[in-house]
């Protein structure tokens, strides 16, 4: 059906097109036969005014959703645990707990290079009270260069424990061994015993303390006199993974092996320079089974 549409607007300039746009002169929109099938493009729009709104479902009106939210949930949710975890490792116990968990890390690391390298290898923590920095905090892996060849060289560069955290040596003399216990520590051999073993072996000798130089940079002989060794305690494994005797000369005399444990716990230096042990319930532990094998302790009990 053919129609044309003439809209007369006198009154005003322009009259209403197809689209319903007021932008068409009057007199075109006269003589437009808008139903003509030949004609294939209206006539070009112009608007006036603003810009039409864009819907409400647009990009820019979009909301979250649902993935993005648990997205962001996600991510604040372990930004706050990562943020827990060094609250608490920055105080006592949570130091020490921090600290008896990089130090089981670093027994097993020595464990492993004993097994992969098929010799001996020994967790060594320092025992030397003339320098304060590496008392009892501070711990390194050596392993023999070549089994029973008495060759040993640095196998990590070393770790510091956090500060106020010392390894608890077994035997005390604030003289001597540059340390002491307060009043309500647990005596030695006092059950729960709150104090590293490191036995040499199941008889004679009772200590595996030795003088070396760490890092090693070029291979050393234990004990030998390097002129800048100090003393050290050490856990030794063998390349089958179990405990061995430490290779110092304090054990040399020793025969066998025996389990050992480590204690961890908190310490300040006093005004005298000895470093005196404090609050024993917070101790925390590793237990070292003969066959290699430890598991940590949380309870000071279970010591």
């Amino acid at each position: 059906m053919w129609t044309t549409f003439t809209r007369n607007r006198e009154s005003r300039g322009d009259c209403l097109g197809p689209a319903g746009y007021r932008n068409t002169p009057c007199q075109e929109c006269q003589s437009v036969d808008w139903g003509r099938e030949d004609r294939l493009d209206p006539p070009p729009i112009e608007f006036e005014g603003p810009s039409r709104p864009l819907p409400q479902n647009s990009v820019n009106s979009r909301g979250f959703t649902l993935f993005e939210l648990v997205i962001v949930l996600s991510i604040i949710v372990i930004l706050a645990t990562m943020g827990l975890v060094g609250y608490q490792a920055s105080g006592a116990p949570g130091a020490v707990n921090a600290a008896r968990n990089e130090l089981h890390g670093f027994l097993r690391f020595a464990r492993e290079q004993a097994i992969v390298r098929g010799s001996n290898a020994m967790l060594i923590i320092n025992y030397d009270k003339s320098d304060s920095s590496k008392f009892l905090r501070y711990a390194g892996v050596i392993v023999e260069e070549e089994y029973q060849s008495g060759g040993w060289l640095a196998a990590h560069q070393g770790i510091y424990l956090p500060e106020g955290v010392y390894f608890v040596p077994q035997t005390v003399d604030s003289l001597t061994d540059g340390f002491t216990f307060d009043d309500l520590w647990p005596s030695a051999g006092a059950d729960p015993d709150m104090r590293s073993e490191y036995f040499c072996t199941g008889g004679g000798s009772g200590s595996s303390i030795g003088a070396i130089e760490y890092p090693v940079v070029n291979s050393v002989v234990l004990d030998a006199s390097t002129g800048d060794e100090q003393d050290w305690i050490g856990f030794q494994f063998g390349p089958d993974g179990r405990v061995r005797k430490a290779g110092f000369s304090d054990c040399s005399g020793a025969t066998g092996s025996l389990g050992n444990h480590i204690v961890l716990g908190l310490a300040n230096y006093q005004p005298d320079g000895v470093l005196q042990f404090e609050g024993s319930e917070r101790t925390v532990g590793i237990f070292l089974r003969i066959n290699g094998v430890s598991y940590a302790v949380d309870d000071s009990n279970e010591l």
